[in-house]
């Protein structure tokens, strides 16, 4: 293990494979590209904000009530976010605007935020397209605001900032995803390389005999193949070949 991290592994793992690096990284920002432009579709997000002031009976209520307005906002989300709501503003989404989307879509799509002590909530929608965004979100709170008067009789509901036309998608983040395939195929090739190293056997150097194995060397023996020059053949062929005795045949 202690091979693992030590420094020198690290320089001979990107000497002997930098080549593999380099390629599964550039590999893996190449997929990364192909799968954030062409394969992953854009969602763009919308939000439009709500205030729901109800009336109290005196002004020495009126912080109570205020309190008592911010812990129902976590009603308000389940109302946004059940049937209730989405039922009817996906039918009026299909009426008005002739949008089709199915209820199941649209409890994917919604979600409900707000501030710690205050009584605005947001209704934020995302969608493929940018201008249905918009007038889903303003629906559902359209929907929301005629739903809420007969469900907790709350009047007093207020939408303060309509949902306007996304300009950018949201998602995906292109550079970042980019940046991960490139780490993801650096990482890739830095395990293989490991791999690969940590699973060869051979003796590939004299310093790990005697460092790595503490074995003594007691020298080297350097082969060197024997090459025929051309004066050697040139000496072969000069060379006078010895004539074969004829055979005596015994009678």
């Amino acid at each position: 293990m202690e091979q693992i991290i030590t420094f020198d592994f690290m320089v001979k793992l990107v000497r002997h494979y930098w080549k593999v690096l380099l390629s599964l990284t550039l590999l893996g920002g190449l997929i990364a590209t192909v799968v954030t432009l062409w394969v992953v579709k854009p969602q763009y997000q919308a939000n439009v904000q709500i205030l729901v002031n109800r009336k109290h009976s005196s002004a020495g209520t009126d912080l109570t009530g205020q309190q008592a307005d911010v812990q129902m906002i976590t009603t308000y989300k389940e109302l946004i976010t059940n049937s209730v709501v989405l039922k009817p503003a996906r039918q009026d989404l299909m009426d008005e605007h002739g949008l089709r989307r199915s209820v199941n879509t649209l409890k994917q799509a919604v979600s409900v935020t707000s501030t710690a002590n205050s009584q605005v909530f947001s209704i934020v929608v995302r969608d493929h397209n940018a201008s249905a965004s918009a007038v889903i979100a303003n629906q559902i709170a359209t929907t929301f605001k005629s739903q809420v008067k007969q469900i907790i009789k709350v009047n007093n509901v207020t939408i303060v900032a309509p949902a306007e036309t996304p300009d950018a998608p949201v998602s995906p983040k292109k550079m970042i995803n980019i940046l991960l395939g490139l780490v993801m195929g650096l990482l890739l090739g830095l395990v293989y390389a490991s791999v690969r190293i940590l699973t060869n056997r051979r003796v590939q150097t004299l310093e790990f005999l005697t460092d790595d194995l503490q074995l003594t060397s007691l020298g080297l023996v350097n082969h060197q193949p024997v090459v025929a020059t051309k004066a050697d053949n040139l000496a072969a062929k000069q060379r006078p070949q010895t004539a074969a005795k004829p055979a005596i045949k015994r009678v």
